[in-house]
């Protein structure tokens, strides 16, 4: 057969541009080879242009979404920290939030209002985690906490029934409370925690709050809610209710610590604010991975006694662990009253399950009792059906 030579056959590739150059009508005098490079040009440039346009209105519409997510989300957010009035059934309030550095909105949050004339409540939380999971979660032990305390009940038994209406088997979605409730004639806080730090007093009612048997967070599906401490706060007080993200803000290669925040209040007072002590938290710390959320209250009016009261519900698992004894321990309840004041706490959760121990803590001496059935919170919040007369008093 006949074979075309290469340079035949390179002739003839070179030719094809002429020859489809040659019906290519354009306006432009260029030679007949370049038309279809040309042609082949503009169809590139016009694909790429089309391609850039539907990028950039991509991009634009993903950037509207991104809008709209972060104004839902601050809103949402503003539901977890609300504004707050300046004064409150006696008291002078103020609050702050501040974002941890990350792009994920957190779970703090707190609430600062009056569930009945002459009492103030205040709820400061922090569910785990970010996101939006994190926000609902927060929302809803928020106000199912703050329904409770609508209700009548005190802090120790709100955070107990919102332990048992928020149990979650896997223990993920837990969250940390404190909760308190102030009363404008008594001049006292009442305050509960669980797994939340303590709210820290300072001025004239500054004291160490007791560590030893603290309540587990909500959402553990174990029970919560288990002590709770009585203060006076008169005139000169201040007490700051504040999520993790202050204490475990990082200074270095340490954390600031609940000393160094006390401190800081103390600093502050007598009038402090809580936007001022988180801008100085932020202005010391090297960084704050998580959020910042505080509420601070001033007392306007004095309280007429001095008051300081610890509860404590055991049961019989507590009272074989000794944790009772712990607290009344650490209280300062001589060793000889402790023995009687569990024998009798041992009885009464024989016959209810648990028991109520109240240790008054004086100048010199505290005092210890076994409370009555009255006291204890059954599942739905009410006493039971045939309260004791009377406590029954171990010392």
């Amino acid at each position: 057969g006949y074979v075309m030579a290469p340079a035949v056959a390179a002739a003839r590739i070179r030719g094809i541009p002429y020859t489809i150059g040659k019906h290519i009508p354009l306006p432009l005098p260029v030679p007949d080879w370049s038309k279809p490079i040309i042609l082949a040009l503009l169809l590139l440039a016009l694909l790429l242009g089309v391609r850039s346009r539907s990028s950039a209105g991509r991009a634009r519409r993903l950037e509207a979404q991104r809008t709209i997510l972060l104004e839902d989300v601050e809103v949402m957010q503003r539901t977890l920290v609300p504004e707050v009035p300046a004064s409150l059934g006696g008291l002078a309030a103020s609050v702050a939030y501040r974002p941890s550095d990350g792009p994920a909105a957190g779970g703090d949050f707190y609430d600062v209002f009056a569930p009945a004339p002459g009492k103030v409540a205040i709820i400061v939380g922090d569910v785990a985690g970010h996101g939006r999971h994190a926000l609902k979660r927060a929302a809803l032990t928020r106000y199912t906490v703050r329904a409770y305390l609508q209700a009548g009940l005190e802090p120790r038994a709100a955070l107990a029934l919102a332990g048992r209406a928020l149990a979650d088997p896997s223990a993920e979605g837990f969250a940390t409370v404190a909760v308190g409730l102030y009363d404008t004639h008594e001049g006292t806080l009442v305050y509960a925690t669980a797994g939340h730090p303590a709210p820290i007093l300072s001025g004239v009612a500054a004291h160490e709050p007791i560590e030893v048997c603290c309540s587990p967070p909500v959402g553990w599906d174990v029970p919560t809610g288990r002590r709770q401490t009585t203060v006076s706060l008169p005139a000169g007080a201040a007490v700051c209710f504040f999520s993790d993200g202050l204490p475990e803000a990082r200074c270095g290669e340490d954390l600031l610590g609940r000393e160094r925040l006390a401190e800081m209040i103390a600093g502050l007072c007598p009038r402090p604010r809580a936007a001022q002590l988180i801008e100085q938290v932020t202005a010391t710390a090297d960084s704050t991975p998580d959020d910042m959320a505080a509420c601070i209250l001033v007392p306007d009016i004095d309280c007429l006694t001095h008051v300081y009261v610890e509860e404590l519900e055991v049961d019989g698992e507590a009272l074989s662990g000794a944790e009772g004894r712990r607290v009344l321990d650490a209280c300062g309840v001589p060793a000889a009253d402790t023995v009687d004041v569990m024998t009798s706490a041992v009885r009464l959760a024989s016959r209810l399950g648990t028991a109520l121990v109240r240790v008054e803590r004086g100048p010199t001496r505290a005092t210890a009792t076994v409370v009555g059935e009255d006291r204890l919170t059954r599942a739905d919040g009410a006493p039971p059906a045939e309260p004791l007369p009377h406590a029954l008093t171990a010392i």
